[in-house]
């Protein structure tokens, strides 16, 4: 238990131990919910909301330095920009059964022109590029629940922004899941999750390709059309 990450790759690396649980600081009920995971009466099924940074890291990053993007003195923070190993990565979770994910939709590479999906929009804010449905079923022995998490890989490299995030996060779905139960999940997608930010503050929609991974396994490839553009002039 404690208030934010810690090194734990003693316990991870060692023989003695098969898992770990690990908790923020609970209210009085805490200890009550913890007993109920480890003796079975509840199926666990959260994600860590933190990365888990190495002891090493205190000594690569200064305590003045807030940047979050990595730089030759800062290896980056968060698992949007961290490019050291993780101890525990963002999104590790554990159940004491097993879900297996298939992708639900038509194609694994889908087009789209910029100008066309801005066109005809009053609201930049929510300009849907597409939806994904995401099969997820129970492959083991008991009913639990899994969240399932959507991230969005952006091309390594632009001239827009030459440190964008290594992967972010767009979605996510909780679902309760029986033994051999199938469902599907949705996943909405919107053009402001696509954009570069530069150094000086601009957005800009650019023509690149995009990787969608569900879970860890890279599933859809989405690519974009047309000419980059300021995202405060598309649509005009």
């Amino acid at each position: 238990m404690s208030g934010s990450g810690l090194d734990l790759s003693y316990i991870r690396d060692s023989t003695n131990f098969s898992s770990l649980i690990w908790m923020g600081y609970a209210g009085q009920a805490g200890g009550l919910a913890v007993a109920t995971a480890i003796f079975g009466q509840y199926n666990p099924g959260g994600r860590l909301p933190i990365t888990f940074y190495p002891a090493s890291y205190v000594d690569a990053v200064s305590m003045f330095d807030m940047q979050m993007r990595p730089s030759k003195t800062n290896p980056g923070r968060t698992y949007k920009f961290f490019t050291g190993q993780a101890v525990y990565e963002f999104g590790t979770g554990l159940s004491y059964t097993e879900f297996a994910y298939s992708w639900g939709n038509d194609s694994s590479i889908s087009s789209y022109k910029l100008r066309t999906l801005m066109r005809n929009t009053n609201d930049k804010r929510h300009v849907l590029v597409t939806r994904f449905r995401v099969n997820v079923t129970n492959t083991g022995s008991l009913a639990g629940d899994d969240v399932v998490l959507a991230f969005l890989e952006p091309p390594r490299t632009s001239i827009i922004d030459p440190t964008p995030p290594i992967k972010q996060l767009f979605g996510f779905q909780r679902v309760h899941l029986n033994v051999n139960e199938s469902k599907e999940v949705y996943f909405s997608l919107y053009a402001d999750s696509l954009l570069s930010i530069g150094h000086n503050g601009f957005k800009w929609l650019q023509p690149r390709l995009y990787k969608i991974i569900i879970g860890t396994k890279v599933m859809h490839t989405i690519k974009l059309q047309g000419t980059g553009a300021l995202w405060s002039e598309l649509g005009r």
